[in-house]
C-alpha cells in the first residue's frame, strides 16, 4: 500500500518463504565459514591467501554421478584453464530477468553437462561466453561428517 504498487490478489494467500512456480532453490552459494564449521581451519589453509581460489557450497544434485554431493565444499581456481573432463564453475544468464545463476558442471567443450540423476541437469548448455560462462575450474573438493542419526 506504502509504495502504491498493486498486489496481485492471490499474494496475500500464500505462507511466506514459498517461491513462484518456476522458481528452483539455488544450485550453489558461496561459502561463508560458520562458528564451529569442521571445514573451516581446512578450506582457509588450502586457500592460504590465494584470493584468485573462491569456496562455494553446492547446493544440487547436478554432479553426483561424479561423486559431488549437496553440502560439498568446492575450491575453485579462478585464473585456471579448463580441460575436457574437468568440473567447473559456471553462470548461466538469463538476460530476460537480468540475473545469473552459478552452476557447477562437468566440461566437455564446446558444452558444460551435469551428471546426476535429473534429467534437467544433464541438458547440454553451449559454451559462448554470453548465456554461459565458465569462471573456473573446481580443484579441490570438502565435505563434512554426514549425520546418519536419523
Amino acid at each position: 500500500a506504502r509504495t502504491g504498487i498493486p498486489v496481485p490478489a492471490d499474494a496475500t494467500s500464500k505462507p511466506i518463504g514459498t517461491r513462484p512456480s518456476g522458481m528452483r532453490e539455488r544450485e550453489a552459494e558461496a561459502y561463508k565459514a560458520e562458528p564451529r564449521d569442521p571445514l573451516a581451519d581446512a578450506v582457509k589453509a588450502y586457500i592460504g591467501g590465494r584470493d584468485w581460489i573462491s569456496p562455494w557450497v553446492l547446493r544440487s544434485r547436478a554432479l553426483e554421478y561424479e561423486g559431488y554431493r549437496p553440502g560439498d565444499v568446492l575450491l575453485v581456481d579462478l585464473n585456471a584453464e579448463p580441460r575436457p573432463g574437468d568440473v567447473v564453475c559456471a553462470q548461466f544468464y538469463d538476460w530476460q530477468r537480468s540475473g545469473a545463476e552459478t552452476v557447477f558442471r562437468l566440461c566437455q567443450p564446446p558444452v558444460l553437462i551435469g551428471t546426476g540423476a535429473d534429467e534437467a541437469f544433464r541438458k547440454p548448455r553451449l559454451v559462448d561466453d554470453t548465456n554461459v560462462a565458465i569462471k573456473g575450474v573446481v580443484l579441490m573438493s570438502f565435505r563434512g561428517r554426514v549425520d546418519r542419526s536419523g
